[in-house]
């Protein structure tokens, strides 16, 4: 009998500790249980049990709340590797941390953590955006030139004020080199897809000087941009051009010829030593039926090779 109740007793016990336990799991929030995930690198989980309860009053003005949740959607983006549009996490991320940084109550540690992290997504915006101009298609640029007002946003909202230009100098310049490159590589049937290639590199040269004036590689690029443009024109003249189809080509290579002088000046005057703004002065002065100017430039390279 006293095993009896010896064994009932002990029984007792082990059910009133189980009853305890589990109601020590269960008492722990939401953001307890996704902080202990974290800890432990199990992001997924971490999401599971955090993100469903943000809508709850509790936690919508939870700064801390949001910087775990930001921090957890940071690592899952970098996980998954994903870019552009397909980067659901690093978007969540972006926001979270921002609402977390929007908030007061946030700690002077998390606070600073949270900068440095939306730095970091920043960036991943800008390497994105450089990454589909290196595989670049005409159809790209509206995702390229998202991408980057994402960065930009971002960077603004981090330090206002900043000066990006650099950058919009870089990304601009580029995509006249992507849109130049298709114009070099492939040969079209279609004129007015042509037409439209130049125009996409020339517009993009223009907008990358318009922040970086003294860039040497955008006003050297534009220039023969504008050069090898003529030049595709001269090109299709044959024996079944008219006349007058003869001198409207003839103006039109004046034209661009002439255009593509100011900007090898300019880069020429950056660096007046070197070859290539040298032999691009010489061949465009050429183009333009100047044979004293063409010669000047071509004694110069002369001069520079005898120097080296």
């Amino acid at each position: 009998m006293m095993r009896t109740l010896s064994h009932l007793m002990n029984t007792s016990v082990l059910a009133w500790l189980a009853v305890v336990l589990s109601t020590g799991l269960s008492a722990q929030s939401p953001l307890e249980i996704a902080s202990r995930f974290a800890e432990s690198g199990s992001w997924d989980e971490a999401y599971a049990a955090l993100k469903p309860s943000m809508q709850q009053e509790l936690y919508q003005t939870d700064a801390h709340a949001w910087y775990v949740l930001g921090f957890v959607q940071k690592e899952l983006h970098k996980a998954s590797g994903a870019t552009g549009d397909e980067a659901v996490f690093r978007a969540e991320s972006v926001q979270s941390f921002q609402r977390a940084l929007s908030m007061p109550s946030l700690s002077s540690e998390e606070r600073e953590t949270a900068r440095r992290a939306l730095d970091f997504l920043s960036r991943s915006y800008f390497r994105d955006a450089i990454q589909w101009v290196e595989g670049f298609t005409p159809t790209a640029e509206p995702i390229i030139l998202e991408l980057m007002g994402r960065y930009e946003a971002i960077q603004s909202s981090l330090n206002p004020g900043q000066d990006l230009s650099p950058q919009r100098a870089d990304l601009h310049r580029y995509l006249g080199q992507a849109y130049a490159q298709l114009l070099e590589t492939e040969r079209f049937a279609d004129l007015p897809e042509e037409r439209a290639l130049f125009e996409g590199a020339t517009s993009h040269y223009q907008e990358s000087l318009t922040h970086d004036p003294d860039s040497y590689a955008s006003q050297y690029n534009f220039s023969i941009a504008l050069y090898n443009h003529g030049v595709r024109q001269l090109k299709r003249i044959n024996h079944t051009t008219s006349m007058f189809e003869l001198l409207e080509i003839q103006d039109a290579c004046v034209e661009l010829f002439e255009r593509a002088l100011i900007p090898m000046r300019k880069a020429h005057e950056q660096r007046p030593t070197r070859l290539e703004t040298l032999k691009g002065l010489m061949t465009i002065h050429y183009a333009l039926s100047q044979p004293e100017a063409s010669e000047a430039y071509r004694v110069k390279i002369e001069q520079q090779l005898r120097n080296r």
